[in-house]
């Protein structure tokens, strides 16, 4: 027993010496940097967000005026199959004129989003009618970020090659072997504020005219952050 533990002692300090070895040797002639690419994408998604607003001493006539516009607003919508809707936030609150209650203000919203982004400008324009448009944004949809997405990580993997190809020859060394890589991808950025013009009410009454917009672009950037061990 004793010859055996002694034995088993023996092979753990030099299993523990050669791990030791390789951890200590692990860390000569390492080079950690970092490479970057990026892109710009065409954002082809627009999201409208339009609200239906009233005034009334009446808060049962308010609800109903309301509903009027928001009727009518989401049977415009439903004659584009390509316009996607959803209702927003409905809030009802008091005016006060000094002390007393003068009259009830509601809003609700409605939100709109499409791929045709020529074709919401000119539903947008029509609802301007009776509506109100409180924001606009243009984004990339999913699909599309993800095929910039895969471009962009080809990119950085050359960029990556190609740094370490130049570390590797311009110190002398034979080859490299990669110690550690992480992929850090910030997906699409917000993008720049676009230029929106609200048509005046009366000139919306007359001819819906479609709401001038500019989609922009969203940016993309995927960073790699390695550590590469040069092999003399």
């Amino acid at each position: 027993m004793r010859q055996l533990w002694f034995v088993s002692l023996i092979l753990t300090a030099a299993l523990g010496a050669a791990n030791g070895a390789r951890a200590e040797d692990l860390h000569y002639d390492q080079v950690e940097f970092t490479v970057e690419a990026e892109s710009e994408l065409q954002n082809d998604l627009a999201e409208v967000t339009l609200a239906a607003e009233a005034e009334h001493t009446d808060p049962a006539q308010l609800a109903v005026e309301i509903n009027r516009a928001m009727s009518w607003a989401l049977g415009e919508v439903r004659k584009r199959l390509a316009v996607k809707s959803r209702s927003g936030d409905y809030q009802t609150f008091p005016v006060y004129d000094e002390t007393r209650l003068h009259h009830w203000r509601g809003t609700q919203n409605l939100i709109l989003r499409s791929e045709k982004i020529q074709d919401l400008n000119v539903l947008a324009g029509i609802l301007q009618q009776r509506l109100q448009i409180k924001s606009m944004q243009f984004i990339a949809t999913p699909a599309h970020q993800r095929a910039g997405e895969a471009q962009l990580l080809d990119q950085a993997m050359e960029n990556f090659k190609e740094r370490a190809d130049r570390i590797q020859q311009g110190l002398g060394a034979k080859s490299y072997r990669i110690v550690r890589l992480s992929v850090q991808g910030a997906g699409a950025q917000p993008p720049t504020p676009m230029m929106v013009r609200t048509v005046k009410a009366e000139m919306a009454m007359d001819s819906g005219e479609p709401v001038a917009s500019e989609a922009g672009i969203s940016r993309q950037q995927i960073v790699l952050q390695t550590v590469i061990q040069l092999q003399f």
